[in-house]
């Protein structure tokens, strides 16, 4: 694999755009961020590891393609959140509050979201496996695409609401089809 070029300084006459460089992703390691709150944070690419966020609020944050492993965020209010493209592993969301969020796209494995609420939330192509996902309740959300331990949710809940739709209407036997089809003769009283 060849050598990247090195990055030459900017010359005198740049202008402000071309000299300043792009960020390097934020990392955090063994981080105790218990309670804090996140306002309108760009977080795109970072590293959490071994990092608590239990109790934190987190409002417009990007976490776009971001890896979260070991984290915990526990009872946090997530709003307006982007963790399109992220990879949760080992996480715990246990209690909190997810509104208006993205996971599109998002692998998230070994989670623990029991007793999460997921309102607004674009859930498209995410993958949770091996997750606990007791009592989450999800209202309002888009899950095309959405799968748990290999099973695509979008599909099932479709084919749990042809079945429910056939049953609320009661079939009629064989007679009543035959009742309702045959069409009294002229000049004959029913």
């Amino acid at each position: 694999m060849a050598k990247k070029p090195p990055i030459a300084p900017p010359s005198a006459d740049a202008t402000e755009d071309e000299r300043i460089q792009p960020a390097k992703p934020a990392r955090f390691h063994g981080a105790a961020l218990a309670g804090a709150s996140f306002d309108d944070v760009d977080l795109r690419d970072a590293r959490l590891h071994n990092v608590s966020l239990a109790g934190a609020e987190l409002d417009d944050v990007d976490l776009h393609d971001a890896r979260l492993h070991n984290v915990s965020l526990a009872g946090a209010e997530l709003d307006d959140v982007d963790l399109h493209d992220a990879r949760l592993h080992n996480a715990t969301l246990a209690g909190a509050s997810l509104d208006d969020i993205s996971l599109a796209g998002a692998r998230i494995d070994n989670a623990d979201a029991a007793a999460t609420r997921w309102s607004d939330a674009s859930l498209r192509g995410a993958r949770f496996e091996g997750s606990d996902l007791r009592e989450v309740e999800i209202v309002g959300c888009a899950i095309d695409g959405l799968t748990i331990d290999g099973v695509r949710i979008d599909r099932l809940l479709e084919a749990a609401k042809d079945r429910s739709g056939a049953s609320q209407a009661p079939k009629a036997t064989e007679t009543e089809k035959e009742a309702q089809t045959k069409k009294p003769r002229k000049g004959r009283k029913p």
